[in-house]
């Protein structure tokens, strides 16, 4: 078969198309369809793709199952761009093809409700489940309930004729060092200009209502896709730079003006702080979490939450703005930021940003009960949430830039020609990744009467 006619690659629409936002048509073909027909696949309608951003803005209701759909046609469009170059073209296979195909598929199939704020409890010390585990569990048959009549490995050995441990492998980016295209095909999706980032950006953007994260040259940026120098993972040529140098901006003012948005923050850290109240009062195993949450929608498992604690547990209290129609979100009371010019605020920050979970706790209660004087009365354990920024996006988004000269082509990094990408870590690390010390709404009403409270919080941080 030719390559170009495989039917999943999209170039002939496959044996249908469905539609996502925004006018979208992506190519399905059967197998695709018994894919996405399966149980574990279908979970991903009720899971919201962005948890509870909603509760600011309005329309990120949009789920991980349209998100999954539209990840699968933004691989086939580097597919149909990369296979123009001799160097993918003449090496990738069919089964190379629908491996990455399917991995693009099934990367966020293990996500379950806020799968992102549960892994940031993983980072403090707390043994949650990290979704890539989950997905792979999901796609071998494991979890019970949501088995099928067959498993997604089954299907991927049978109707696509494909090593299901190797898509599971792409998925996680646990690459064999002996399988060189392997490198390739995960850069596809994990890189800094990759599928998965191409999708959410623009759909998180359209549901969001933002401009940040569809503005760059998407066609510029398909056409110019290449292999790099050791041919181990995509790359761009020169006349993409621009259009790579503003996808990666607008990575970062997507989480500068929308996903660590302070009233986004707020809400997502009201549920991991109910979450760590849960962890901290409740006996649960690992494998009976698991099920709840694969058992449960976002809104279903906030309602579980709130009923499996205590009458006036943490838990409860924090849940109580979030669930049942009400909205009523913590505020801020202080913020610290690397780019403050106070060397107090500073040693704040860095103090705060290194401390592991019990620490933060620690401080949590050391302030809540120097600002319970303040106010003259005792404080809710949960009154007081330390919000700091997750862990795992410190790391540089680069892409090797090549250009072509007579003698041969030239090989770059993207920050080294670009100041852009170069200042967007620092950036990043900089302006972005806020400390914000949030208070219950009246209680934070009250303390805004006592003026700016960094000084007393910088005394209790030590």
């Amino acid at each position: 078969m030719s390559k170009v006619s495989i039917p999943e690659l999209g170039f002939f629409g496959g044996n249908g198309t469905i539609r996502v936002p925004e006018l979208r048509n992506v190519g399905f073909t059967n197998r695709t369809q018994e894919i996405v027909d399966h149980p574990a696949f279908q979970r991903l309608r009720k899971i919201r793709q962005l948890g509870s951003t909603h509760l600011v803005y309005p329309g990120a209701t949009h789920s991980r199952f349209e998100h999954s759909i539209g990840v699968f046609g933004c691989v086939q469009w580097y597919l149909q761009s990369l296979l123009q170059v001799p160097a993918f073209g003449d090496s990738a296979t069919e089964e190379d093809i629908l491996t990455v195909l399917a991995a693009g598929l099934l990367h966020d199939i293990g996500h379950y409700p806020f799968a992102h704020n549960l892994e940031a409890l993983h980072l403090k010390g707390r043994d949650t489940p990290k979704h890539e585990e989950v997905g792979s569990m999901l796609i071998r048959g494991e979890v019970k309930h949501l088995a099928g009549p067959k498993s997604i490995a089954a299907i991927l050995k049978g109707a696509w004729k494909l090593d299901p441990q190797r898509v599971i492998d792409i998925c996680l980016g646990q690459i064999d060092p002996n399988r060189q295209m392997d490198s390739v095909l995960n850069s596809i999706i994990s890189s800094a200009i990759d599928a998965d980032k191409m999708d959410y950006l623009e759909r998180d953007s359209i549901h969001m209502g933002v401009p940040y994260g569809r503005n760059y040259d998407r066609d510029r940026l398909l056409s110019s896709l290449t292999l790099n120098e050791n041919e181990t993972k995509i790359a761009i040529k020169a006349k993409g730079k621009v259009s790579a140098e503003i996808f990666i901006f607008g990575r970062y003012t997507m989480f500068s003006e929308a996903y660590w948005h302070h009233t986004v923050r707020s809400a997502s850290a009201m549920i991991e702080a109910s979450l760590s109240a849960f962890y901290s009062r409740d006996e649960i195993g690992a494998s009976e979490l698991l099920e709840t949450l694969l058992s449960h929608t976002d809104d279903t498992f906030l309602e579980w939450l709130y009923d499996s604690t205590q009458e006036k547990s943490g838990t409860r209290y924090l849940l109580h703005g979030l669930i049942r129609n009400q909205r009523k979100l913590y505020k801020r009371i202080a913020t610290f930021s690397r780019v403050y010019k106070e060397p107090a605020k500073q040693r704040a920050y860095q103090t705060i940003y290194s401390m592991d979970g019990d620490e933060i706790y620690a401080l949590t209660d050391r302030l809540r009960a120097r600002l319970s004087t303040l106010v003259g009365r005792p404080l809710h354990p949960a009154d007081i949430i330390i919000d700091t920024p997750p862990r795992d996006k410190d790391k540089l988004e680069t892409i090797d830039v090549v250009y072509n000269q007579p003698t041969g082509d030239n090989f770059y990094k993207l920050h080294e020609l670009s100041r852009v990408v170069a200042g967007i870590q620092d950036d990043f690390m900089m302006v972005v990744k806020k400390i914000r010390i949030f208070a219950e709404p009246k209680l934070a009403a009250e303390l805004k009467t006592h003026g700016d409270l960094s000084d007393i919080i910088i005394d209790e941080i030590g």
